[in-house]
């Protein structure tokens, strides 16, 4: 995940957006992409290279590609699905359930294209990351501790990590350790969920 702002131009070369794609795949993927994944996503890829799509429309693309919704959404609750997709593309942690029942809201009535473009077409984004610069995790005022606390567990989780059902916004109001993927009660039972 990046921690810093990386940008680019309308008159970035062919080669400084080679080096941005790989920054978006670390940012959005949390790794780079296989070569099987990198043939599914050739024609994008070209695109993006040869400058017919700025950023925002390439995370548009690759919200919506194999790649990205097997990695993150076939194998994840909506909610989780959510929280990386705030990682991913707004650089932070959800803030509060309203968000949460926001964005679920769209991905249920009108899926995950329209989720993603809500965010990527966002005053927050615009101001964030503007139309040359990866999303990267941002520094920001904290609302509250557990605000504090959610923006840190999420920002040194890998994917996967701490499972694909709950997210981190949770695992306060449930009393939940869920880190390493498995979900236990922080105090007094051995009872284990799955997350």
């Amino acid at each position: 995940m990046l921690t810093q702002a990386i940008k680019t131009s309308h008159t970035a070369s062919a080669e400084e957006r080679e080096s941005i794609l790989r920054q978006i795949y670390s940012q959005v993927l949390e790794r780079q992409p296989y070569a099987f994944e990198r043939k599914q996503m050739a024609d994008l890829e070209k695109g993006f290279i040869k400058g017919k799509l700025g950023i925002r429309h390439f995370l548009k693309n690759l919200a919506v590609s194999p790649v990205y919704l097997k990695c993150f959404y076939e194998c994840s609750s909506n909610i989780k699905f959510i929280e990386n997709a705030f990682k991913h593309f707004l650089g932070r942690a959800l803030h509060d359930e309203s968000e949460i029942r926001f964005y679920d809201d769209i991905l249920i009535r009108q899926g995950v294209g329209a989720m993603v473009s809500q965010m990527l077409d966002s005053d927050e984004y615009r101001k964030a990351f503007g139309s040359f610069t990866v999303p990267y995790w941002r520094n920001r005022r904290y609302e509250s501790p557990s605000d504090y606390l959610e923006s840190e567990f999420l920002s040194r989780e890998h994917a996967g990590d701490r499972g694909w059902a709950i997210p981190t916004l949770y695992w306060h109001e449930l009393h939940l350790d869920c880190t390493g993927g498995r979900c236990r009660p922080l105090v007094g039972s051995s009872r284990r969920l799955r997350c």
